[in-house]
């Protein structure tokens, strides 16, 4: 019995030692720091997963089997300290099909998304079709309707989004995608793939735009996530039933989008002061398909 007694106690003693260790670590090493947020970023997305897949089983690919998840992973932004403050989300509770389009920096964009599902309801997200063999992650995703294509086939790709327009389009459901193709972290956004725009126009789809201020207290290369607090601006919806010119109706949308991201970037700025670890590269010119350039 005695031997059991102690054997337990060095169990006890060497847990005190690991979570000491730990919270020690997560106090003082940003680098550990860094990871151990982006570990429970991980461990809550594949818990959510965990918790939708059979859940959706009844149903699967319905966009609204997300709502059995989204409580479960918004728990994670309070953990590691990302406060959102969104306004406009009046714009997407109308319960109306629409394209919504977004600028992309981070793997946390997500979670943006997740603060307004129960806001919009229905919505199918566009992804690359990598996450779909990420488990249990990309199952849980299909499961909910996500539309995974692959980047290096622009015409499959298109067919795929042109059929999921259709079917929203008829089940009053939104498509979210990221019309930058992937994550930039620069002073002003990329130039947008048309796709999503092609896609509104020929479906008569309203855009609706949502624009993401830069992470200010995340810096990836020095490995540094403190707290903070991103800026979301829902704008209000942009008609396409008489768009003529998809290139005019990109740039616009972009141009209209790139003001606010400014807008944004300027006041979280001012906000973080000198916490603010996230930087900018210098705004580049952005070059359009048509020829055209501007700074």
């Amino acid at each position: 019995m005695w031997w059991l007694i102690e054997a337990w106690s060095w169990w006890i003693i060497a847990a005190f030692l690991v979570v000491t260790t730990i919270a020690l670590l997560y106090e003082t090493s940003h680098t550990f720091r860094y990871f151990a947020k982006f570990a429970m970023y991980v461990i809550m997305c594949s818990l959510t997963g965990m918790i939708i897949i059979p859940l959706s089983l009844r149903k699967p690919k319905e966009v609204s089997n997300v709502l059995y998840g989204v409580p479960v992973v918004r728990l994670v932004c309070p953990m590691v300290g990302i406060k959102w403050e969104i306004t406009g989300s009046e714009h997407l509770a109308k319960q109306i099909s629409a394209v919504v389009v977004s600028n992309h920096q981070s793997a946390w964009d997500f979670m943006v998304i997740c603060e307004l599902w129960s806001t919009m309801k229905r919505c199918a997200c566009v992804a690359k079709r990598a996450i779909m063999w990420v488990f249990p992650f990309g199952l849980a995703s299909w499961m909910c309707g996500t539309v995974f294509i692959d980047r290096s086939n622009a015409a499959d790709s298109r067919t795929k989004i042109s059929a999921t327009a259709e079917e929203i389009k008829n089940n009053k459901t939104k498509m979210w995608i990221f019309p930058e193709g992937t994550r930039s972290k620069r002073a002003e956004l990329l130039p947008f793939k048309k796709g999503a725009f092609h896609i509104a126009a020929q479906h008569k789809l309203p855009i609706i735009p949502v624009v993401i201020s830069p992470y200010t207290f995340i810096n990836d290369e020095k490995r540094i996530f403190n707290s903070g607090k991103v800026l979301v601006t829902v704008m209000p919806p942009i008609e396409t039933e008489n768009c003529e010119d998809v290139s005019k109706l990109t740039e616009d949308v972009r141009d209209l989008m790139n003001k606010e991201y400014i807008r944004l970037t300027a006041l979280v700025a001012k906000e973080a002061g000198p916490k603010a670890v996230n930087g900018h590269s210098p705004p580049a010119p952005v070059a359009f398909e048509n020829g055209k350039r501007r700074s």
